[in-house]
């Protein structure tokens, strides 16, 4: 399959699940908000481009570091070990914000909102992709905001945030995005 054909599929991918059943729909098998900002955070994994890793670190995993509550177990525990770039995509709880340099990407739930300037200072400056679902995520220095928009989740990108932290989020992403600067 030639790359610009697996691009097609992937963005057909991100536009389905940007597009797809409404979170709090009346269709009993519709995926949960959780379920569906989980498949959100694995796409973003797939199109983001980290800074070239040393090469004995080419196959080790990428890492998700997640500072979630209940809600969100089970949807995380759905991408865990999923393949990411021929890589497979490791989820991490308990992680200390001195940590969190040690995680290719960080996602922050609305429910550990207080916590958000913490854990973005920590990350400061390091290949971290940040991504949260709090009200403001991105345009508060975070670089991926989940947000719940017409009954749907959608996602706005702080692309400077990313840029300064040397990470490149694919054109796909940033098509389908909302594109937010910090305030």
């Amino acid at each position: 399959m030639t790359l610009p054909r697996l691009h097609v599929i992937a963005c057909a991918v991100l536009w389905t699940a940007l597009n797809g059943p409404p979170v709090h729909g009346a269709d009993p098998v519709a995926p949960s908000e959780y379920a569906v900002k989980a498949a959100f955070i694995y796409n973003f994994a797939k199109f983001t481009e980290w800074p070239p890793a040393d090469p004995g670190a080419a196959r080790d995993p990428i890492v998700l570091c997640a500072f979630a509550g209940e809600p969100y177990d089970a949807a995380l525990a759905s991408i865990d070990g999923k393949s990411v770039q021929g890589r497979p995509l490791r989820v991490r709880r308990g992680v200390r914000p001195i940590e969190i340099k040690s995680c290719h990407m960080v996602f922050v739930a609305q429910s550990e909102e207080r916590r958000i300037p913490e854990l973005l200072r920590a990350a400061g400056g390091s290949p971290v992709l940040t991504i949260g679902d709090a009200l403001g995520f991105a345009e508060g220095g975070g670089m991926i905001g989940l947000i719940n928009a017409d009954n749907r989740v959608q996602f706005e990108i702080n692309n400077e945030a990313a840029q300064r932290a040397n990470l490149k989020i694919g054109s796909q992403l940033l098509r389908l995005a909302r594109l937010v600067k910090e305030r």
